[in-house]
């Protein structure tokens, strides 16, 4: 399962006998090594439901073995690792629920319900975050859970913003708001920007209002100051990792009133490169919009089934009986970002290493 992120991922194999324990307690770890440098940081975990249902069922795991039947044995540790960082004086940790995106989400209420009632009480303020896809109706029973922070993606969902809005105006749940693409590498309309933000300030008030990225930064490259080929027009169009920190910022300040001068100049900066981007997309040559406009629901349709398509294929193809293929680009450093992701999980399997596929 992958969302949108075109990132892969090793995942842990579950079955009845999979026990769990807290090896080493990475959040604790990382979150007192930037104290000591001075930074206050906020520890990100994977929620014990999407950490459960991201994985897979393991080859000895009986046809009727459902992932989530472990979270009896998975919140013991959970409950271990928030009440130390608690301990430590951590005041929040963020806790990613992506599976909350899914349709399938709807049907866990209840296992939500009792996992966030029993994290809730030992752990520092839950921050729930959620990307790459709207929450539904899933906004209604976790506008009931007992969260500090509720995080959600504009970028990709900026339409799910009323009904967010609507389930958690009546709670004292903070939101966080996604308004800067984690996604993409494209200059953000500030000005947009700024308009859903003020939107849930008219609703919420500011104290409950935090401006965000959509997602983590790890899809973007991480500055535009390494780019020494591109032309000042195309590199007016771009924002990457410590450009998108930057609008965050100005976001921020803009919609708490601030008059400061770089903020009113970033503003004003903006503006002139969305209105001149806007200009260059009318301008040129949209043949390739047009094609895409003229899609019609019948050309996405197969015209023959499978069986068909596949002696087909095999013809003209003229391929071997097991053809190999490499995937776009060698996965040496994307799985080795994905095993630390998953090491930071901080829960290892005993029975099947977080490794094992």
């Amino acid at each position: 399962m992958r969302f949108d992120s075109n990132y892969h991922y090793v995942v842990p194999e579950f079955s009845e006998e999979t026990d769990f324990k807290l090896n080493y307690n990475k959040a604790l770890n990382e979150y007192k090594e930037a104290q000591a440098a001075g930074i206050t940081t906020r520890p990100v975990i994977i929620g014990p439901i999407s950490y459960l249902l991201l994985g897979k069922k393991d080859k000895t795991a009986p046809s009727g073995f459902q992932l989530v039947s472990l979270l009896s044995k998975l919140i013991p540790i959970y409950k271990k690792l928030l009440s130390e960082l608690k301990t430590e004086g951590v005041e929040s940790v963020q806790i990613d629920e992506p599976i909350l995106v899914l349709d399938s989400a709807a049907a866990l209420e209840k296992e939500y319900t009792a996992t966030y009632a029993e994290l809730a009480p030992i752990s520092p303020k839950i921050v729930l975050t959620t990307y790459f896809a709207r929450l539904d109706s899933n906004i209604n029973f976790i506008a009931k859970l007992p969260i500090y922070g509720l995080h959600i993606d504009l970028d990709r969902a900026p339409d799910q913003l009323e009904d967010v809005l609507s389930a958690t105006r009546d709670t004292r749940i903070l939101l966080s708001l996604g308004v800067v693409s984690g996604r993409n590498i494209w200059k953000t309309d500030l000005a947009a920007a700024i308009k859903s933000v003020q939107a849930a300030i008219d609703a919420l008030g500011t104290d409950r209002v935090i401006v965000a990225t959509s997602s983590s930064l790890l899809h973007t490259p991480v500055t535009l100051a390494s780019e020494k080929k591109l032309t000042e027009e195309q590199k007016d169009w771009f924002s990457f990792a410590t450009e998108k920190a930057r609008e965050t910022s100005v976001i921020s300040a803009a919609s708490s009133g601030s008059q400061d001068v770089e903020v009113t100049a970033a503003l004003e900066a903006n503006r002139k490169s969305i209105a001149a981007r806007r200009q260059f997309e009318q301008n040129s040559d949209d043949t390739v919009r047009r094609r895409v406009d003229a899609i019609t629901p019948e050309m996405l349709e197969r015209k023959s089934p499978f069986s068909i398509r596949k002696d087909i294929q095999a013809k003209h193809l003229n391929l071997p009986k097991f053809p190999t293929t490499t995937i776009g680009s060698f996965p040496v450093r994307v799985l080795s970002y994905q095993y630390s992701q998953f090491d930071s999980f901080y829960i290892a399997n005993q029975r099947n290493p977080p490794g094992s596929c």
